[in-house]
């Protein structure tokens, strides 16, 4: 077995880094969880780990989802990024293809699918 992938989970609901933490639970996957976008960039400048999938959500304070995958664009990072919200207007989901995000997921979310999609971004 390599070395676990790398997930950084952005989302201010304490319940949903929970789920996600229960979704990828084990040796195969090493989750981080941030509560904001501003604390995403701040893991992001401050780490010398790489991750191999960010999943965020959109609404969120100070910094939503989209103003954060714009600044990781802006700065040139062309990370695999997932979008996993309930909160997706159409004029949001096509901001995000846009900005080459490479999957939007509705909350509630089917853990299987989401899974899968880190599993394939990441291989």
């Amino acid at each position: 077995m390599g070395a676990p992938l790398r997930i950084l989970a952005v989302d201010n609901e304490p319940s949903v880094t929970l789920s996600l933490r229960f979704v990828f639970a084990g040796p195969r996957y090493e989750v981080t969880c941030v509560e904001s976008g501003v604390a995403a960039l701040a893991r992001l400048d401050d780490s010398s780990k790489h991750y191999d999938v960010m999943i965020v959500d959109q609404k969120m304070p100070h910094l939503t989802g989209s103003e954060l995958v714009r600044a990781l664009r802006e700065r040139g990072d062309n990370g695999k990024i997932i979008v996993v919200s309930a909160h997706l207007s159409s004029e949001i989901r096509e901001a995000y293809e846009r900005m080459d995000v490479h999957d939007i997921f509705s909350k509630p979310f089917n853990i299987a699918d989401l899974r899968s999609a880190v599993d394939r971004l990441a291989a």
